[in-house]
């Protein structure tokens, strides 16, 4: 009996009686089966018309939606990173503007170049210059206004060497210093300090192996002292 109770709430059965006498139509739960099932009623069974309609259960409501599930977040797309406009170029350096020098031009007329010091060597046909001696160390100077050309080592036996041209064709050489005091492209005054007496390159004592070029020839240079 309770199953079949259970089965007309679960199904959605529902009964709809006629009434011989009225021809009005009842509808309802069909509760008179229940009295058949018990053996009761069964003459008024007889004289009732009954018709059965299957009713579609009620559609259940939308489920609720996980409140444990994390709504997903819109995608936002990131704004391009401001780019600041490149650097203007620097201006172009301005090229530097070489004034080249006026030549120091001498007098003409030599000095000694090392004060104090000896002639160990004379101007000959196989000694091209002449020799001074003096201590190691001690001062050599500029026999003329004018401008050095050289000032370094020589490897033709000269060591340390330096040429400074003096204008109208003169030039003097001094060979074996024991140190360089001016450079290259120095400017120079007559009697100024160049160099240091040593034994440079092939020497056997301290000593200037001085020489004097005149329009490219080697002179004996006691014509200029």
């Amino acid at each position: 009996m309770l199953a079949l109770i259970a089965v007309t709430v679960i199904v959605g059965v529902q009964a709809t009686t006629e009434d011989a006498t009225t021809g009005s139509t009842h509808r309802g739960f069909p509760f008179g089966l229940i009295a058949v099932a018990q053996g009761a009623d069964a003459a008024s069974l007889e004289q009732q018309a009954v018709r059965y309609d299957l009713v579609p259960q009620p559609q259940s409501p939308e489920p609720m939606p996980d409140r444990g599930a994390r709504a997903e977040l819109p995608v936002i797309t990131p704004l391009p990173t401001p780019v600041a406009p490149p650097l203007p170029p620097p201006p172009p350096a301005p090229k530097p503007v070489y004034v080249k020098a006026a030549p120091v031009v001498g007098t003409g007329q030599l000095q000694w170049p090392v004060r104090g010091g000896v002639i160990t060597q004379y101007y000959s046909s196989y000694h091209r210059a002449l020799d001074i001696a003096a201590p190691t160390g001690s001062k050599v100077i500029a026999a003329d206004a004018g401008t050095v050309t050289w000032s370094g080592w020589k490897n033709n036996g000269g060591g340390l060497v330096i040429a400074i041209d003096h204008g109208n064709g003169i030039v003097t050489v001094y060979n074996h210093l024991g140190s360089l005091w001016v450079a290259a492209g120095t400017a120079v005054a007559a009697g100024q300090g160049i160099a240091a007496v040593g034994c440079t390159g092939v020497c056997t004592g301290p000593h200037v192996h001085f020489e004097v070029i005149v329009g490219g020839v080697i002179v004996n240079p006691l014509r200029y002292l």
